[in-house]
């Protein structure tokens, strides 16, 4: 979105190579996936989990108690997976990411939070002391917004505590685990590639197959310890991890990484100070590693505060925007620390129950109460539940929270919009739905069937008035951007090509000719060929629209290939429509089996125009939805006519400057 932060990390780059989270959720994909690049890169390293899988093993008896999916397909992604794949090389990935979209942008490693004074009178922005922790030296850098990511231990809470209250909120619990990445594993048991837990007599492990590291296989081995902390060492993990196994072996040939920890389940009490300093991550709340969802949710927290922060630094959001990151993420932050003290509970009743007597009838009570609570929360760990309440980026009719049913068909206020294939009208190529990231609202107007000439003609009458309409949030907020200004090195970004940690040389692309360069690019980055009598793309919104008649039908042949595509000599009038635009008109027409179909079997078998029924809109009625930056649902109208346009505008009018 144009804003180059300055990013400062305690430790140094090296230190962050092994260990720490491991696993990316669905919606966390889908976020990445929205980035471009950095999604391919890491399904390439990652390793996908698709199952999971319950094992008991006694001296009489090993067996297999139960396989699942690791996510059913009723919570419609499209990624419907975890992706094992370490904190470094996510790390990495986006470093690498940011370094295109910012010429000389870097990490600035060993350097330490000291301290800082808040804007005031005579300083209006905060003036924040930064150390070198090798050096010792001290600078001062003045910012108008500082983000605390800095982890459980943050020295930037810290720093709040005493002069404004800040605090982590909770407790601690009497158990203590530990975590273990084991490198070049070999095994006799079956299912050390899928997530699997192990329960025996010597306690229970939990197995979560990792991607490979420096070319061996991997996993990691996550078990409860009944020592103190400081009295476990690596030996001890090892060896209770192989009693429990027994009689499976279980070799490796080194451990790249162990962590040993009490558990601490705590909230922070507050998300941000006067809208200045915010905190994200381990910073603001703490857990077990037990559901994953660490650093998926910093990350959700991480764009949820980036897009709101880049718009009102811009001038194009008003600064109260910057509120709903706490209201909005803190009720997601509670819900997480509530389910992990469930989780954790549940765990240790079934620790419990192993030592106190493997076969006992209150055992197999634990483990149902353990796979049914899992069960119940998968479309919290996929982030698929996920409803923001209303606020002025998420607007409802009645104010009221909007709500939804997993499983079921439609899109709730506030939730995030839901994955489909479409037909672009321009180039007939079938395209996904939901765009990649960019800082832009997406306008979806979803008109069902335009063989209607009332459809038809309602469409054409909203395309009239905002194109004659002095109040169109086109020409209020924001501008058209000129794609053919735009240098072809950001039309045609170069595919980075890491160099070797050990070299110093200049990048290789200097000495490529420029025909062979790599690049990646968007649809909307280069210029169109019918550019001129197009509306150019807006710096602010985008314009979806989407109808269920087909391709091939007489409405977008005979109907709609003429308004699309108006002819350089056709009155001005027919030109620079924001609705009718080829590039960004589709047809619904991509049949699919519904995901639904068991958990909702009335919505049919199949869907035959999945974006209008996913998303829980009436053929015959139509509907505007916006989309926020980060895609989750902001407004959904009645209709799609010009008194529906304009509760856009007025929705645009309380949230943007």
């Amino acid at each position: 979105m144009g804003i180059k932060p300055l990013v400062i990390d305690t430790a140094t780059h090296a230190s962050q190579e092994y260990g720490r989270s491991d696993a990316f959720q669905s919606r966390c994909m889908e976020v990445m996936q929205s980035l471009g690049a950095p999604i391919e890169q890491l399904e390439h390293m990652g390793k996908k989990l698709y199952g999971r899988t319950f094992w008991e093993i006694s001296s009489d008896s090993s067996r297999r108690t139960a396989h699942a999916r690791f996510y059913p397909e009723f919570l419609d992604y499209d990624k419907d997976y975890s992706l094992a794949v370490r904190q470094g090389l996510i790390g990495q990935v986006l470093i690498h990411d940011m370094e295109k979209h910012r010429e000389g942008f870097s990490v600035q490693w060993n350097t330490q939070f000291v301290s800082m004074e808040l804007p005031n009178k005579s300083t209006p922005l905060n003036t924040v002391v930064l150390r070198n922790s090798v050096t010792g030296a001290e600078r001062t850098v003045a910012t108008k917004y500082v983000v605390a990511a800095d982890g459980a231990r943050s020295d930037v809470r810290h720093w709040a505590r005493d002069r404004f209250g800040v605090k982590l909120e909770g407790e601690s619990l009497p158990v203590t685990w530990c975590v273990l990445d084991a490198v070049g594993l070999k095994s006799d048991h079956p299912d050390l590639e899928r997530l699997c837990i192990v329960r025996s007599e010597d306690g229970i492990v939990l197995v979560i197959p990792r991607e490979p590291i420096n070319g061996k296989p991997a996993a990691r081995f996550d078990i409860q310890i009944q020592k103190a902390k400081n009295e476990t060492t690596e030996a001890d993990a090892t060896r209770m991890i192989k009693q429990i196994f027994h009689p499976f072996k279980v070799e490796w040939d080194e451990v790249n990484w162990w962590s040993i920890y009490d558990v601490g389940q705590r909230l922070i009490n507050q998300y941000s100070i006067q809208d200045s300093v915010f905190f994200l991550g381990d910073a603001c709340h703490t857990h077990s590693p037990r559901a994953g969802l660490g650093l998926n949710t910093a990350l959700l927290e991480g764009q949820n505060l980036a897009w709101k922060m880049a718009l009102v630094l811009k001038g194009l959001a008003k600064p109260e925007v910057l509120s709903t990151y706490a209201t909005e993420r803190h009720a997601v932050a509670k819900q997480l620390v509530e389910m992990d003290r469930r989780l954790v509970g549940l765990y240790a009743g079934l620790e419990a129950e192993s030592n106190m007597g493997f076969s006992s009838a209150e055992t197999a009570e634990w483990l149902q109460k353990l796979r049914l609570y899992q069960a119940a929360n998968y479309a919290y760990q996929a982030g698929a539940s996920i409803v923001y309440s209303p606020n002025v980026v998420t607007v409802t009719k009645d104010g009221k929270p909007d709500s939804m049913t997993i499983g079921q068909p439609g899109v709730a206020v506030g939730s995030r919009t839901r994955p489909a294939q479409v037909t672009r009208l321009s180039d007939s190529v079938p395209v996904p739905i939901l765009p990649p990231f960019d800082g832009r609202f997406t306008i979806y107007f979803l008109v069902g069937d335009l063989s209607s000439s009332e459809a038809f003609g309602r469409l054409q009458e909203v395309d009239t008035y905002i194109r004659k309409s002095n109040g169109s949030i086109f020409s209020r907020f924001g501008k058209d951007i000129d794609v053919h200004a735009k240098p072809i090195a950001e039309r045609m970004p170069h595919l980075r090509i890491p160099l070797t940690s050990t070299s110093n040389e200049a990048r290789p692309d200097a000495s490529f000719a420029p025909g062979r360069s790599l690049y990646t690019y968007e649809y909307d980055e280069i210029p169109q060929i019918m550019a001129d009598v197009q509306a150019a793309p807006h710096s602010l919104f985008r314009v979806s629209s989407i109808t269920t008649s087909g391709i091939d039908s007489p409405a977008v042949q005979e109907k709609l290939l003429e308004v699309l595509n108006p002819r350089y000599s056709s009155p001005e009038e027919a030109k620079h429509s924001r609705i009718f635009h080829p590039a960004h008109f589709y047809c619904d027409d991509l049949p699919i089996v519904s995901p639904y179909r068991q958990t909702a079997p009335e919505a049919g078998l199949v869907f035959e125009h999945p974006l209008h029924t996913k998303w829980g809109v009436d053929v015959s009625q139509g509907s505007i939805i916006i989309a926020r930056p980060d895609a989750h649902v902001a407004l959904k109208t009645t209709g799609f006519g010009v008194e529906a346009w304009k509760e856009v505008e007025a929705y645009f009018e309380g949230a943007l400057a």
